[in-house]
């Protein structure tokens, strides 16, 4: 039995006050903060004005030399240079081998070949790790509708490695992943006007920003090495399938997607330019480049595709994209790339000299087809 109700009901007075007073200070806030537009309201792959630097140990990773450092421009894209000074812009989409995270800004392929092209030239890197012919279809139908970029002539598709795995992973996922899920993966941001409305609160994106920071933080100084390193133990002591699985459905949906983007350029008058996939990938690969083959192609890694049938595969993917581009007259570049360390750092992303490689080769194409 309570012997002070008088003292009890000053501390249910005292926690009504407060309550009261830190749900006033929160409604102010949040409105200051929205006042302030902390978040982009549109589609952007990468968070505009930001950027991170990606430690790397270059003792683990053959061919790349120092640490990356990633920034976005006020578009979202991974630039060296400002768009608002270029006569001719171009835009790059892809997935991680466009992105190049591991690569700092200077020395990623798009950066190269922005350097190639000259002065009068704009080369945005809109690559997006893990993105696919999927998200390639929403960020071509989003990105170029900014005004910014309504005189982009060229865009840059370099795919079919996340197409090709995707599918392996979860054909399922791959085919028929609802429309808003593909939007959140396509994009770093997007419009909220989807989202319940106590997710479109600023103090709640900020919470969900900081929380994403400390994990990125403690977690991706370690994605290159550990995780790597993880993986490659996991391969030694796990089944080795040499069977693909029947790959027609993934055929058929990754055509569809091709013919969505070249049905989008075409509509708006846009030279589309696609970049085949290029690997570390081929039967009788040598031992000490098998050594840095990761790819698993089945979901947590429960069991690993040999490199022989990931190189099929990834023919078979590639050569799907050139039947779609033949038969519409689209251009395309057929990366010939060392299947070795001279290229890649793992299975199929670019070190510095396959960056410079690829820079190469796309450049001395784009020569020829701009002049015409």
């Amino acid at each position: 039995m309570n012997k002070n109700p008088k003292k009890t009901k000053n501390i249910f007075k005292k926690l009504a006050i407060s309550g009261i007073v830190t749900f006033i200070v929160l409604i102010l806030a949040e409105i200051t903060l929205s006042m302030l537009q902390i978040f982009p309201d549109d589609y952007y792959t990468g968070t505009p004005n930001s950027g991170f630097t990606w430690k790397i140990n270059s003792n683990e990773i053959t061919g790349i030399h120092q640490d990356s450092e990633v920034l976005y421009d006020e578009l979202g894209a991974r630039s060296i240079s400002n768009y608002k000074d270029a006569s001719h812009k171009i835009v790059a989409f892809g997935g991680s081998t466009t992105a190049c995270f591991a690569l700092t800004q200077s020395k990623t392929w798009p950066a190269l070949l922005e350097k190639k092209l000259g002065d009068s030239y704009w080369v945005g890197n809109f690559g997006r790790p893990g993105n696919s012919s999927n998200h390639h279809v929403l960020q071509f139908e989003h990105i170029l509708k900014k005004p910014e970029l309504n005189d982009v002539k060229t865009v840059i598709i370099m795919q079919g490695v996340n197409d090709f795995v995707g599918y392996l992973i979860s054909a399922d996922r791959y085919v028929n992943s609802p429309y808003e899920n593909l939007k959140q993966i396509a994009f770093q941001h997007i419009p909220d006007d989807y989202l319940p409305f106590y997710k479109q609160f600023t103090l709640h994106k900020l919470a969900k920003r900081a929380k994403k920071n400390i994990l990125f933080y403690f977690n991706h100084k370690d994605h290159l090495t550990k995780t790597v390193m993880d993986i490659k133990a996991l391969k030694k002591q796990s089944k080795i399938i040499e069977e693909l699985p029947d790959l027609i459905a993934g055929l058929n949906h990754y055509e569809a997607n091709i013919n969505a983007l070249i049905k989008q350029a075409k509509q708006q008058k846009i030279k589309l330019i696609f970049v085949m996939q290029a690997t570390m990938w081929k039967p009788d690969l040598e031992q000490k480049y098998e050594d840095l083959i990761v790819t698993s192609g089945f979901p947590n890694n429960e069991a690993f595709y040999s490199t022989e049938a990931l190189y099929t595969g990834m023919e078979i993917f590639n050569d799907r994209l050139k039947t779609v581009c033949d038969q519409n007259n689209i251009s395309y570049i057929d990366l010939k790339l060392p299947k070795t360390t001279a290229s890649f750092y793992d299975d199929f992303h670019f070190n510095e000299s396959g960056a410079e490689l690829t820079s190469n080769q796309i450049s001395q194409f784009l020569k020829t087809k701009l002049k015409q």
